[in-house]
């Protein structure tokens, strides 16, 4: 015998039950890491990087008053606003770009534009060591057939810290592009329409009416894109190794350094330094929200 069978709500009891799991992942990939770093952070360490006695924020202290430490903050500050600016302004321009392409051509453009989103930031950071390696790379072999000297791209300090941002914007361009894109394929075409009837060009409408349209997505762009962008490892430990020096020696890298990079290990300092970059993504990440909400 064949039926309809009544659709049952789960009741309210239920609820806890099936949020359970996300909590429980949320509490052991997430919360406890945090506190177990915040605790960390209170102790100093032995020889094999284990807490010992009780300090408070004494490594705290050392991190504000270490003047190295403020290089590594404004390296970091500095490769993760240029990557980000990069990265958005790229994907708006090539948006906007493709808005009045025909369906094929965009669709064959955006899959092509779209690839470096499914590169990880290990194999494209390879994938640019290759580029700008000395002498051998791509990029010195291209100057060098225009008789020009290519600068040093991993070993002078200033094109290091270029090379790095670089790369980053480059990974991070596949999705601020995706966004963009759906963004602006969601447009209502009325305005756009009474525009264009109105005699106004194409930048035109894409400065008074699309652009002010995809506040919200550019928004959520440069907020993911700097968080990103802070918490860059992967592209300093392929390119640079840090150096030249420590002049690419970025928050995430420093912490690597202290507590793993050899010597004697810093767990209290490292995770002290945890501590730091998660306040620091916090405000950047309220500020942005703030000013995109107050514009």
């Amino acid at each position: 015998m064949t039926g309809n069978v009544p659709f049952t709500c789960p009741g309210r009891r239920s609820g806890p039950a099936l949020v359970a799991p996300a909590l429980v992942l949320l509490l052991v990939f997430a919360y406890w890491p945090v506190l177990r770093s915040a605790w960390l952070s209170l102790h100093g360490s032995d020889l094999l990087g284990r807490p010992t006695r009780f300090v408070g924020l004494d490594n705290v202290a050392q991190l504000v008053l270490d003047p190295a430490l403020r290089s590594v903050l404004l390296t970091t500050v500095v490769m993760a606003a240029a990557s980000t600016a990069l990265a958005t302004s790229a994907a708006v321009l090539a948006a906007l770009l493709l808005r009045r392409a025909a369906a094929r051509a965009r669709g064959a453009v955006s899959l092509v534009l779209s690839l470096p989103f499914a590169y990880s930031a290990a194999a494209a950071s390879a994938t640019f060591a290759g580029l700008l390696a000395p002498s051998s790379g791509i990029a010195d072999r291209l100057l060098a057939a225009a008789g020009v000297s290519g600068p040093g791209w991993l070993t002078e300090p200033a094109w290091a810290v270029a090379s790095v941002s670089v790369t980053t914007a480059w990974y991070e361009f596949g999705f601020a592009f995706l966004v963009v894109l759906a963004a602006v394929s969601q447009l209502d075409p009325a305005p756009l329409e009474a525009a264009a009837l109105d005699g106004a060009g194409e930048w035109r409408s894409n400065l008074a009416i699309v652009l002010p349209a995809l506040r919200p997505s550019i928004l959520f762009v440069v907020v993911t894109q700097t968080i990103s962008g802070l918490q860059v490892f992967t592209q300093v430990a392929v390119l640079t190794g840090g150096g030249p020096g420590s002049s690419t020696h970025t928050l995430v890298y420093e912490l690597y350094q202290r507590a793993f990079g050899g010597g004697l290990p810093q767990y209290g300092v490292a995770s002290a330094l945890g501590l730091l970059l998660l306040v620091l993504v916090g405000l950047v990440s309220a500020a942005q929200m703030r000013l995109g909400r107050e514009r």
